[in-house]
């Protein structure tokens, strides 16, 4: 039995994209399959879903704690986090060489690990209830290969991924690592600070070259350490910590990185400056590697225009999935929207040459065509948009006791694919939630608490939304049994 978790609060933290809002997460792009993180605790058997052979017996060990599934668009990437000594874990190295396949490996982390699901807000007084010496992450392979087909800003990993199976060792706590047998003919990527020439009182350690993407010529950037704070309203303060410059060679250490939420960013004159890693940091000594380029600016201009073909001003104009030849992806450190002018015209300066997305919003107005990539640099690019529609659903539990969490799902008919707009997301206090810029058509309605079963789930409703129309309707919770 699976049970669905409201998103925890550090992934929310890391959705920056328009797939997640507060209240709710908008299916924008419409991926055909999604899934909430799930998981639970103990170390009852799970069933295998589609696990390369032999990873059942790893995930199933009985030194699992907890364990969980995500990423939350897509679903497919299991987690199994466990609490052990040195014996039981060499029982776990044992089977993790009988996984019958080629694509795993192992990592070696200084420290004591953390359960993700069992503290997913990193609060200090349930840390040492999390404490884990290792975790194993396996992959259902078809789901890896969807994860590959998406959109590149709703990807949990690289398109060059091919580990499906990877054991992560926390050398710290009650594992003896002289005692450990690691298998010979499985890779092993240690990340301990001493396999890099540093020690632990050099605490948490980000390390890195910087090169131009066009020669390949090492750059001595300046790299910026900044202290990330959610505001109370929307968006995120940025406070620097550290400023370096990386030498001649484009080498760049950081280390006695501070405890919080942070992230990584490159600039140098004439280029783009970008992000290069976020991280949230615990007391913990650790290392890291983040080597990346920098490419030279280029400009993107275009404007927005009615049905009927007017301009739109105060359109909000976001670059989204900015890739650079080779469709690696470059994180812009200045990500916030422009508006366009009473011409409906905007204009970017900084922009990496390669290719790029545009996101657009204006309360009340969808975007009419599906959002494409195009090449940078760009000009007289021109978008459309169309009046959007507005659903408010009530959820009636005259009949029931309203839980904690409850969430409405609205899908298109038919299915989400990509193309279509979806959303999700909790009740207010009133006992409703309003979905505002849908785009028209046919949407399916459904509704559970959360946490809680598929058997809870509510008969779908079907609705008709037209453009620059507001409807509502009202669902009537299932009785609790």
């Amino acid at each position: 039995m699976r049970f669905c978790s409201k998103l925890p609060g550090i992934l929310r933290r890391f959705c920056r994209s328009a797939l997640c809002l507060s209240m709710a997460f908008w299916l924008i792009l419409c991926v055909d399959a999604w899934a909430l993180i799930t998981g639970g605790e103990g170390n009852t058997p799970l069933e295998d879903p589609g696990w390369t052979p032999g990873a059942a017996a790893v995930f199933n060990h009985p030194s699992r704690i907890a364990y969980w599934e995500g990423p939350p668009f897509g679903g497919g990437q299991w987690h199994a986090e466990c609490r052990g000594d040195s014996e039981a874990l060499n029982t776990v190295l044992t089977q993790f060489a009988q996984i019958d396949t080629d694509q795993k490996r192992i990592v070696l982390h200084d420290g004591i690990g953390r359960s993700f699901w069992l503290n997913s807000n990193r609060e200090p007084e349930r840390k040492a209830a999390a404490a884990i010496n290792w975790a194993f992450t396996v992959w259902q392979p078809d789901r890896l290969q969807f994860q590959q087909r998406l959109p590149v800003d709703a990807r949990a990993v690289g398109p060059e991924e091919k580990t499906l199976a990877q054991l992560d060792i926390y050398t710290g706590g009650d594992i003896n690592f002289s005692s450990l047998t690691l298998p010979k003919e499985i890779p092993v990527e240690d990340r301990r600070l001493e396999a890099h020439g540093f020690q632990p009182t050099d605490g948490v350690v980000w390390e890195g070259l910087v090169t131009d993407l066009a020669t390949h010529k090492p750059l001595a950037a300046t790299v910026i350490l900044q202290k990330i704070e959610p505001r109370k309203s929307h968006g995120y303060e940025y406070q620097t910590v550290k400023e370096i410059t990386a030498d001649a060679q484009g080498h760049w250490v950081i280390k006695q990185a501070p405890v919080g939420w942070h992230r990584v960013f490159l600039k140098a004159d004439g280029y783009v400056p970008r992000v290069i890693a976020h991280e949230v940091i615990d007391d913990q000594p650790r290392w890291s590697r983040h080597d990346a380029t920098l490419a030279p600016s280029v400009s993107v201009s275009g404007r927005v225009l009615d049905d009927a073909g007017q301009p739109l001003s105060d359109v909000q104009v976001r670059l989204t999935t900015v890739q650079t030849p080779g469709s690696e992806r470059y994180l812009l450190v200045d990500d916030e929207p422009l508006k366009t002018d009473a011409a409906g015209h905007f204009q970017f300066d900084a922009v990496p040459r390669g290719q790029a997305t545009i996101s657009l919003h204006k309360p009340g107005y969808f975007r009419k065509e599906p959002r494409a990539s195009f090449e940078t640099p760009a000009k007289n690019l021109e978008y459309r948009l169309g009046l959007a529609a507005t659903l408010q659903v009530k959820i009636d539990f005259s009949q029931s006791q309203r839980p904690e969490n409850y969430i409405v799902h609205v899908k298109a008919e038919g299915g989400e694919r990509v193309g279509q707009w979806g959303g999700s997301g909790h009740l207010d206090a009133n006992g409703q939630i309003t979905f505002e810029n849908v785009h028209p058509g046919r949407y399916v309605i459904t509704s559970m608490p959360n946490p809680g079963r598929m058997d809870d789930e509510t008969p779908p409703v079907t609705v008709e939304l037209k453009g620059g129309e507001s409807q509502k309707i009202s669902i009537a919770a299932k009785p609790a049994r």
